[in-house]
């Protein structure tokens, strides 16, 4: 008798559910990948205005020294809030006065700001907590 080649209906079968797995897992691999290549480009476009942001948030509290100040806007397509509360209101060090042979005290005047900044972007939210220095002009 002459033997056929060719392959039985369960080689066929175990095959083709290799084959499909295999097809099931690049492109859970591919989506993912996607995904994750979309939300690393608006956490970039999110970041790339965030060095003028806080010197915005600088300047405003720089200008304006005060117990508490917030503020809310939008930067290159980027909005933001911040609130800023005092964390530390000291004076500057005494300083010897060679003169009068004695120390000089001063009246406070600088201010350690605890800073929350909240970004968003299509969805996306980031929170950022940091200190800043501002300081009122000298009396004199």
């Amino acid at each position: 008798m002459k033997r056929q080649g060719g392959f039985t209906l369960l080689e066929v079968l175990i095959a083709s559910t290799i084959l499909f797995a295999a097809l099931a897992v690049a492109s859970e691999t591919y989506r993912s990948t996607l995904m994750a290549s979309s939300r690393s480009q608006t956490v970039v476009e999110m970041l790339t205005p965030l060095p003028l942001i806080t010197s915005s948030i600088r300047n405003d509290l720089r200008s304006d020294p005060a117990e508490q100040r917030e503020g809310a806007a939008a930067m290159m397509g980027v909005g933001y809030t911040w609130r800023a509360t005092t964390a530390r209101y000291e004076p500057p060090p005494a300083r010897f006065d060679a003169d009068r042979l004695d120390f000089v005290s001063y009246p406070p005047r600088f201010r350690l700001y605890d800073v929350e900044l909240k970004l968003w972007l299509r969805g996306q939210k980031r929170v950022y907590i940091y200190q800043e220095v501002a300081w009122e002009p000298m009396r004199r």
